[in-house]
């Protein structure tokens, strides 16, 4: 009966009660599109992974060289508004997307601008608010229980998706998304309003990213961001090929995926507010960036789940303490909260351009598993934080 009280009871505040609901919300709307979008984009753009990954790779630039002029909108418009319009503002990004066939390189165009609106006025503010919101000594708990039930809905929404765009198309999908994100706002307006603190200029943000303090929680979030860049857009485009373009196999096997992995991101919540965070994050890196080697030995639909199960407990391992980690090193730099939050978000967006960057020139010499390859090296200077 002990396996059963690996996570105390503790308080939560009204406001983390409602961020959980909405994160609920939008594990759904995610579950649905994340793994598929970048497939959607690859058959929508002639097949070419080039456009797919400089979609991705020069939205991550303009959001890191923009990020302070979001934060300085924040300080005017307030943290719980600026998560809303940054929330409100994928509903048009999806939109675009449903027209994109229409014409794809305008609609893809304005895909990307609403996308940056979006990050520009959602991810700091969120942020902050999560600090806010959570509790020092019970923040890795606290963290588990928000991913636990974004799990629980993710194990369905892959699956649910590959039905539908068997059965329909890629538009159907993108209407269902925009309904759950529409119903995701109203959590998000129960939210207690507070007012941001933003102090940095534009330039002192960057001089700030480069000082010899900041430089190697930099380098972390940097390589973070790179890795998850191969995750995001590259392994979706990769396992695509291997279970030869079947929808409902991709999403099955994303929500096997999920469901082992629940209850160890519950057991490793715990252990990351009870043992040290620098360890653990030593560890999962290291076995994180095995699991890296072990995707780029893939070739069938079993070893898909099998290495992908791994990989996906390993990062469990590692990104628990990383965001415990980081949480902790934001809260603690009291008033300098929402400053240090921009430093970090320009770091990880930087690390998406530069892997974009290095994947644009390996993929057309080498193939698509050399990048699993780079994406195990950036895990190993994660744990620098």
């Amino acid at each position: 009966m002990k396996f059963f009280n690996l996570t105390p009871k503790i308080n939560l505040s009204k406001d983390f009660k409602m961020l959980c609901l909405y994160q609920t919300i939008i594990a759904l709307a995610d579950g649905m599109i994340g793994l598929f979008l970048p497939i959607f984009l690859f058959e929508k753009l002639n097949q070419s992974i080039y456009p797919v990954i400089i979609f991705y790779a020069t939205g991550y630039l303009l959001y890191g060289l923009l990020v302070p002029l979001g934060a300085i909108l924040m300080n005017k418009i307030g943290l719980e508004k600026s998560i809303l319009w940054g929330r409100f503002f994928t509903i048009p990004f999806y939109l675009c997307l449903f027209f994109l066939k229409n014409n794809p390189w305008v609609f893809l165009v304005l895909a990307g601008l609403f996308l940056l609106f979006f990050r520009l006025l959602y991810w700091v503010p969120y942020h902050v608010d999560f600090v806010s919101f959570t509790e020092g000594r019970y923040r890795g708990r606290q963290m588990a229980y928000l991913a636990i039930l974004g799990y629980l809905v993710a194990i369905g929404a892959p699956l649910l998706s590959g039905f539908l765009l068997n059965s329909f198309s890629f538009e159907f999908v993108f209407l269902l998304v925009i309904i759950i994100l529409i119903i995701s706002l109203i959590p998000l307006k129960k939210l207690n309003d507070t007012q941001a603190n933003f102090q940095f200029s534009y330039l002192q943000t960057f001089k700030e990213l480069f000082k010899k303090q900041n430089r190697s929680a930099s380098l972390a979030y940097l390589a973070d961001g790179g890795q998850n860049m191969i995750g995001v857009v590259i392994w979706p485009l990769f396992i695509y090929q291997i279970l030869e373009k079947q929808y409902l196999a991709l999403g099955a096997v994303a929500a096997l995926i999920t469901i082992g992995t629940v209850l160890c991101r519950l057991l490793i919540g715990s252990y990351t507010d009870k043992y040290s965070k620098k360890k653990l994050l030593k560890i999962g890196s290291f076995f994180y960036a095995l699991g890296w080697l072990a995707k780029s030995l893939v070739e069938t639909a079993f070893q898909i789940f099998i290495i992908g199960t791994f990989h996906s407990f390993m990062s469990i391992i590692m990104r628990s303490p990383l965001d415990a980690l980081t949480y902790e090193r934001i809260s603690v730099r009291d008033s300098y909260i929402d400053e240090y939050t921009v430093l970090r978000e320009i770091s990880v967006s930087l690390g998406y351009f530069l892997m974009g960057m290095i994947v644009l020139l390996l993929v057309g010499l080498v193939g698509l598993k050399i990048t699993f390859l780079v994406a195990a090296f950036c895990s190993l200077f994660v744990n620098k934080l």
